[in-house]
């Protein structure tokens, strides 16, 4: 099934502007995305999609940037109280699911620039204090039957120091697996993003396709939108792009497109192709 992130329509900071669009263009299936300005969630009883909630949503009045894996006490607490508060409005819209990024050994000063590269903390102790939080979050999922997922990190040019990730937790099957070992519950799973594997494939230098069939058994859920291969762009999909042939792998979970800065009409022809590759044999 095809889900449409919010973070898709041009000027997308206005969720429920971006809703009545969807609708009036007959998408059904929408993830409510992470890129929105504060809004009463009331407003969203008006509408009947088939919700999935991802990360920083429902966005706070006082913005931050969530990370899980924070040494700051004050934005730890923060963003484990806003996924508490993602997984009570998930039993409220029925969302089977909620989604949400791996942690930083450094707090972000906003997603998708580069990271701070001083002042990172020991990447074990980083990893200890995410599993902490993910446990802590499993007995709220758990008591509101849903479904979490972590989104590997995507590792760019930008934030390698030396060559080397020192910034972003679980971007390398290794370490995935390691939190897989550490937290053991059926109710965690993994949100693949195949922009951030091509991506990361290439400056870690490993095998993106390897990677996608390591991950697999463990996938709830896919992102998809297309790049060059060097940066996570969310570009339209295109028929011979790598992203859109993995589809078919994964048919029986929710695909979500996640390419952004689009026209309606844009969204829709995205929306069609991937489907079209998700019935392939």
């Amino acid at each position: 099934m095809i889900y449409t992130s919010t973070s898709c329509l041009k000027n997308p900071k206005n969720v429920i502007k971006v809703l009545d669009t969807y609708e009036k263009a007959g998408i059904q299936q929408v993830e409510l995305g992470s890129v929105h300005e504060y809004f009463e969630i009331n407003e969203l009883k008006k509408f009947n999609f088939d919700f999935i909630i991802h990360n920083y949503f429902p966005p706070p009045k006082n913005p931050f940037n969530l990370n899980l894996a924070s040494q700051n006490k004050e934005i730890l607490k923060k963003s484990k109280n806003l996924v508490k508060e993602a997984l009570s409005l998930c039993q409220k819209i029925d969302s089977p699911l909620y989604t949400f990024h791996a942690g930083f050994t450094v707090d972000p000063p906003k997603l998708g620039m580069p990271l701070p590269n001083n002042g990172f903390t020991e990447r074990k102790v980083a990893i200890e204090t995410y599993v902490e939080s993910i446990n802590e979050l499993l007995d709220v999922a758990n008591q509101n039957g849903i479904k979490i997922a972590m989104e590997p990190n995507v590792v760019q040019k930008f934030n390698l120091i030396n060559g080397k990730n020192e910034l972003c937790l679980f971007a390398e099957i290794d370490e995935i697996n390691q939190l897989f070992k550490l937290i053991k519950n059926d109710k965690l799973g993994i949100l693949l993003d195949l922009g951030h594997t091509s991506v990361t494939a290439h400056w870690l230098n490993y095998d993106k396709n390897e990677f996608v069939e390591k991950c697999k058994e463990k996938v709830s859920a896919i992102h998809v939108s297309n790049n060059n291969g060097l940066a996570d762009q969310h570009k339209s999909l295109t028929e011979d792009c790598w992203h859109v042939s993995k589809l078919k792998m994964f048919k029986q979970i929710p695909i979500i497109l996640e390419t952004m800065n689009l026209e309606i009409n844009q969204i829709k022809a995205n929306i069609s192709l991937a489907q079209q590759h998700t019935e392939l044999n």
